[in-house]
């Protein structure tokens, strides 16, 4: 008896997104993790310095984008489940050989080649395929609860910390690599389904033939979707996805910058290893809550609105930030840039399947990506190197701060482009941010 959730008449997408569910809480709140929980313990075991081991971090997402084309090729070929096999083939053996280094190149090696190289193939691009193939109109809901896994880092950085503490990171990294090898290699080897259209299904399920018959109760009427999908070549020529790559790269930028100096940071102005660990987790379990808020809110506000809205968050996140003296600042800058942080990343995945459609969105965001990924790789060396040259972090974080407001008057300037096919005929029109009864 063929279970429903694999008939015409079901829907397979919403198994699908548990399982991507558990892969990001492994990729999230441990792998990512495991690098920066890791930076003091080599500083003060190898005598490297901070500006050199984040280095390693860079060259991860420096080849991590130099790879996504043929990433987007690839997954447009043979779909996102093979991709995040191999791919996480790739990552679970640089964490395993990551628990035996002893010299800075082998950091590079694994954390940088193979992990970068694994992540770009098995990552986010392919976890955000296999959403956008099952998910139009419920797609920000949809990304919002796979997003929300890093809610759990208020628990699992703790319990990191207090594992690398107890056993030490070399056998932490050895821990890492099984659970990685399980639940981002097993689980979704069986259980992924690439399309809908594999299984005779539609996007978003039985609710969008409903939609199909009876166009006037759509309830997400309001909400702008492109009503032909450009092609690669058709979005590189248009300056809104232009903007929209300097909206990503700037944000991430500051992101990456903060998260692997975040625990050496609170270190600096006195705060024990465990609270800042704890503090970690209390930035990504607001990006979490942040994140499923803003997956509601996504069904009804235009996204954008819900973008520019971040960046000014984030404005005023960093501000914070750089006057964080105390834990009563810490705690507010974690909870103002988890706010900011959770709200950026759902826009991120919507806007562009949004404005481009979903029929070339693995090609779109991997000829995208190296842009994105290796300017904002530099965020991570330079904000080590300025803390090593001046002894404080605050000047980078001055940094990220301007950054924030370049971010913001970015997406508040890209607004839906019109399809070609379209000029002379049409005039795009964004709705207004509304509520819909």
């Amino acid at each position: 008896m063929t279970l429903k959730v694999l008939r015409k008449d079901g829907f397979y997408g919403w198994i699908n997104l548990c399982v991507m569910f558990v892969f990001n809480i492994v990729l999230f709140c441990l792998v990512m993790n495991a690098f920066g929980f890791c930076l003091p313990f080599w500083v003060n075991e190898f005598g490297w310095s901070r500006g050199l081991i984040s280095g390693a971090q860079t060259l991860n997402l420096i080849l991590a984008g130099i790879a996504a084309p043929m990433v987007g090729i690839f997954l447009m070929k043979h779909g996102a489940r093979k991709a995040i096999v191999i791919g996480n083939i790739m990552s679970t053996v640089a964490l395993l050989m990551m628990a035996f280094q002893t010299h800075i190149w082998e950091l590079y090696l694994w954390s940088g080649v193979l992990m970068g190289l694994g992540m770009s193939i098995g990552g986010m691009l392919a976890m955000m395929t296999v959403t956008n193939n099952w998910f139009i109109m419920k797609r920000s809901i949809a990304l919002a609860i796979t997003m929300g896994s890093m809610g759990l880092n208020l628990i699992i950085g703790p319990a990191l910390m207090s594992l690398i503490n107890m056993v030490g990171w070399r056998r932490s990294f050895m821990i890492i690599a099984a659970i990685s090898f399980v639940l981002c290699v097993l689980l979704p080897g069986v259980l992924i389904k690439n399309k809908p259209e594999d299984l005779g299904q539609v996007p978003d399920g039985p609710v969008l033939l409903k939609v199909k018959l009876n166009p006037g109760g759509n309830p997400y009427k309001a909400l702008y979707k492109t009503p032909v999908d450009f092609t690669a070549r058709e979005a590189l020529r248009t300056k809104t996805l232009w903007l929209l790559v300097a909206y990503g790269t700037l944000q991430f930028f500051c992101i990456n910058g903060l998260m692997p100096h975040q625990v050496a940071f609170l270190l600096d102005i006195g705060i024990s290893a465990n609270v800042a660990a704890m503090a970690t987790g209390l930035l990504s379990a607001v990006m979490s809550i942040s994140s499923l808020g803003i997956g509601l809110l996504g069904l009804r506000i235009q996204m954008r609105s819900l973008a520019v809205a971040s960046s000014a968050i984030g404005i005023v996140g960093f501000t914070t930030l750089i006057f964080s003296h105390s834990l009563p600042m810490v705690i507010a800058y974690c909870v103002i840039l988890g706010i900011g942080f959770g709200i950026q990343g759902i826009a991120m995945g919507n806007l562009f399947p949004d404005y481009f459609g979903r029929s070339e969105f693995p090609k779109i965001m991997g000829y995208t990506m190296p842009i994105n990924t290796i300017a904002s790789s530099l965020g991570a060396p330079i904000a080590g190197f300025i803390r090593d040259a001046t002894g404080s972090y605050i000047h980078s974080f001055q940094v990220f701060l301007a950054l924030c407001f370049l971010a913001f008057l970015c997406i508040l300037f890209a607004k839906p482009p019109l399809h070609p096919s379209l000029k002379g005929k049409v005039k795009v029109e964004e709705p207004e941010p509304q509520l819909v009864s």
